[in-house]
């Protein structure tokens, strides 16, 4: 298969460098494993390290696995630092981390308004600009790329859901904007945005149920295709995205949902 027609084995990245943040499961760790399986060095980051490091033993153990709160500037600095020294820089990074919690307006308190916007918003655009003159020093010898991973509620909505589509939905936009603002520095700036995907944070959802079955049969008939996405499916867009094939593409927000936004 060539390059671009879903083969994990093309290797686009082969002698790129990539960073992972929330890479110790799900999405994450699917994105980690497909830059890997094309040939890149990954530096997975997860708050969980354990799951961090779990993530990289699968994706062979070459690269770099730590611990990073995506809140604290402190932690992105250092992680930051010990990436350039181990890598040299970054060629790629996904902004994939991110936090849901149920609730209207009124039944979400103000303290956890903030840490969902301090995950989904902050993270992304404190890792960006801490990673951005390594971004920018590779833009310059070739192209880079930033991928952030938003989702289909930044676009539409869904009930008891306010803090979490306000913050992806303020994710699509930065997303544009860092377009613009780069786009003659050779760096790309785009966006997924997945729709029901198979993770431990709908699993989480499910639990909530009386019948986990039945929730499952019920939203898995959702999407017009009739079943959930997995994050290998996410993951693909990324890698597409992050590879130098999508060079034309910047200030995209990839909608990857099975059907659901066209219904």
């Amino acid at each position: 298969m060539k390059i671009g027609s879903g083969d994990p084995t093309a290797r686009r990245f082969v002698g790129k460098d990539c960073v992972v943040t929330g890479g110790g499961g799900g999405i994450g760790r699917a994105v980690a494993l497909r830059l890997a399986a094309e040939g890149g060095r990954v530096a997975v980051l997860d708050v969980n390290e354990e799951g961090a490091r779990e993530t990289l033993a699968l994706c062979g153990g070459q690269g770099l696995a730590a611990r990073m709160d995506v809140r604290s500037e402190a932690d992105v600095t250092a992680v930051a630092a010990d990436i350039e020294k181990a890598f040299g820089g970054v060629d790629v990074l996904v902004n994939n981390a991110g936090i849901e919690k149920l609730g209207t307006i009124v039944e979400t308190a103000p303290d956890v308004w903030d840490e969902i916007m301090a995950v989904n918003l902050r993270g992304p655009y404190l890792c960006s600009r801490v990673f951005l003159p390594q971004l920018l020093a590779r833009a310059a010898k070739g192209g880079a790329a930033v991928v952030h991973n938003a989702s289909l509620m930044g676009q539409v909505s869904s009930p008891r859901l306010a803090a979490y589509c306000a913050s992806k939905a303020g994710l699509i936009s930065l997303t544009r904007s860092m377009a613009l603002d780069f786009a003659t520095k050779n760096l790309r700036v785009n966006c997924v945005c997945p729709g029901i995907v198979h993770t431990d944070m709908l699993e989480r959802r499910f639990a909530l149920k009386p019948d986990r079955e039945a929730a499952y049969a019920r939203v898995s008939q959702r999407p017009p295709v009739h079943y959930i996405g997995n994050p290998e499916d996410v993951a693909a867009a990324i890698a597409y995205l992050a590879a130098d094939e999508a060079r034309f593409v910047t200030g995209a927000a990839l909608t990857i949902d099975g059907g659901v936004g066209a219904a």
